[in-house]
């Protein structure tokens, strides 16, 4: 009996280690397997997610960029993309045609913001531009609000010289000058981010004793350059209110100069 039990004994041991012996073999074997499995379905996981990325961001290279913006004031408008230097010839000459108006237009009333201003014109004092400049004349509101469109090293010198040629009349409402374009050439651009407008206009001069009117020519060679323009201001009176208006198209001008006789 003795001997059967360890012969059993035995038996059961040899079973038992053979059981281990097979069951840890299996278990290294699978985890070197599930391992390699599973590192190349994240490689492959990895992949697709890479290709639908790829295929998003080709998708948003080819979609046009958006075309309308929305102004803080509830309205919407056309953009087009366009480099920090570059304008397009309408805005140019958009800008040059209202500042010029602006500027030159001389009617012994102040300009209109209002619709009570339009229909009952205040009277223009003018703005004495003493403390800018060694000039003892005056210029017009107008004038002065469109002067902001010059660069700041022309524009001391530019209003001297519309002091210098504004009739003290103008002032106690008994002259008028009107400024009267007749051609703006479209922009030559003559470098980057800079263009020059050939302009053709007179400006006529009326007096109590002249009804007919004196034109007198004024053809310019107007020299313009990009700038950033300046941030909406929070007020709609003031000074800054008046500089946005005439710099938010983004542009200056920095010369103008007497259009040669050949060039008419």
């Amino acid at each position: 009996m003795t001997i059967n039990k360890n012969l059993n004994s035995q038996t059961e041991d040899r079973r038992l280690k053979f059981l281990n012996r097979t069951t840890t073999r299996f278990s290294r074997s699978d985890t070197l397997a599930l391992f390699t499995v599973g590192t190349f379905l994240l490689h492959l996981l990895a992949f697709v997610i890479l290709f639908l990325l790829y295929g998003s961001y080709s998708q948003l290279s080819r979609k046009a960029p958006p075309s309308l913006v929305q102004l803080e004031s509830g309205k919407s408008i056309k953009v087009a993309q366009l480099g920090s230097l570059e304008r397009t010839p309408q805005v140019v000459l958009r800008f040059v045609s209202d500042t010029m108006t602006l500027m030159m237009n001389w009617s012994g009333n102040l300009p209109a913001t209002t619709v009570e201003d339009a229909v009952e014109p205040k009277p223009d004092s003018g703005v004495d531009i003493r403390d800018i400049s060694n000039s003892r004349g005056k210029v017009t509101k107008g004038a002065w609000q469109a002067s902001y469109a010059l660069s700041s090293d022309f524009r001391k010198e530019f209003l001297e010289l519309l002091a210098d040629i504004t009739p003290s009349g103008v002032f106690k409402r008994k002259t008028q000058v009107v400024f009267v374009p007749q051609y703006f050439q479209q922009p030559v651009k003559i470098a980057e981010g800079k263009w020059k407008v050939r302009m053709i206009a007179n400006l006529t001069l009326f007096e109590q004793s002249n009804k007919l009117g004196e034109v007198i020519p004024f053809n310019k060679e107007i020299f313009v350059r990009a700038v950033e323009a300046p941030s909406s201001p929070d007020k709609v009176d003031g000074l800054e209110a008046v500089v946005y208006q005439v710099r938010s198209s983004g542009l200056e001008i920095y010369a103008i100069r007497d259009l040669p006789q050949e060039n008419l």
